[in-house]
């Protein structure tokens, strides 16, 4: 946990430099790529779709490469009103149009498992 903290205090900083720039308001705006090399990269895998939730972010993507190189961008989804994360299938279920799909399965389907955060 100490090197993931390491890695999240990377990409905060880039955080609060779109912050400052007035591109996202907040972290759940920000969209993270994030190119690993093995020992990171395999840390940061192990933590499966909860990666995100550990950074809160919307979305990370992992790479692996020769170098820890942090990419921050603000996201271009449409902001959940439930859980405030920005999703591609926010509105895909016409019954629950301001919703995204993980918040529509958390509460009328089978809901998410979460192993890590």
């Amino acid at each position: 946990w100490a090197r993931i903290r390491e890695i999240r205090d990377l990409v905060n900083k880039d955080i609060e430099n779109l912050r400052t720039a007035g591109q996202v308001g907040a972290s759940l705006q920000a969209e993270i790529t994030l190119t690993a090399p093995a020992a990171d990269h395999a840390l940061l895998a192990s933590l499966g779709e909860d990666i995100k939730f550990v950074f809160i972010t919307s979305k990370v993507t992992l790479l692996a490469g020769d170098a820890l190189v942090v990419q921050v961008a603000a996201s271009q989804a449409t902001k959940c009103e439930r859980c405030w994360h920005y999703a591609d299938d926010v509105g895909h279920d016409p019954a629950h149009p301001t919703i995204c799909g993980r918040c529509v399965s958390n509460l009328h389907g089978a809901g998410e498992t979460r192993l890590i955060a």
